[in-house]
């Protein structure tokens, strides 16, 4: 039994725990002269593509509204990520989260000379409302104050300074 065929007659995920089942899965099946690659299918234990999506759809919704509750936060964060991933351009950054989650900040206008620089603040392609923050753009000196020397932290310690980080 193939890897390949494996995937398409479960429906799983093509990931690491996937391929774990599937060495698992595929041992008993050649010990079994008698054993059908179908029935071999129904005895693996693994997460089919839906399953995925629709966690990940879960994942994404959380992730959009702990953003929206902590919009300078986040946008330090995304910046900061753009930056350490090196997506970025002039002055826009932009992020794409492991659940799929597409974030950016986007230069709006400067001020006094890039003194100050003011960003709109887009979720997966659309702007999004940043007035809960008090403010309708973003300015830079207000999210790198949240910054603290944090490109080189871990996941851990960049929780510990913002909170949750979906």
């Amino acid at each position: 039994m193939l890897y390949s065929e494996f995937l398409a007659g479960t429906g799983a995920v093509d990931n690491e725990e996937s391929y774990k089942e599937y060495k698992r899965v595929e041992a008993i099946y050649m010990e079994s002269s008698l054993m059908t690659k179908e029935y071999a299918y129904r005895m693996a234990r693994v997460i089919t593509v839906k399953e995925h999506e629709k966690q990940m759809k879960k994942a994404r919704k959380a992730e959009i509204e702990w953003v929206m509750q902590n919009i300078i936060p986040a946008a330090a964060f995304i910046r900061g990520m753009a930056v350490k991933d090196g997506s970025w351009s002039g002055m826009n950054y932009w992020h794409r989260t492991s659940c799929g989650n597409l974030f950016e900040l986007k230069l709006n206008r400067e001020i006094n000379g890039y003194s100050v620089l003011l960003y709109d603040f887009f979720v997966n392609g659309k702007r999004i409302d940043t007035s809960e923050s008090g403010y309708k753009v973003l300015p830079s000196a207000e999210f790198l104050s949240y910054r603290a020397n944090w490109h080189d932290k871990s996941r851990d310690d960049l929780e510990a300074l913002f909170g949750y980080i979906a």
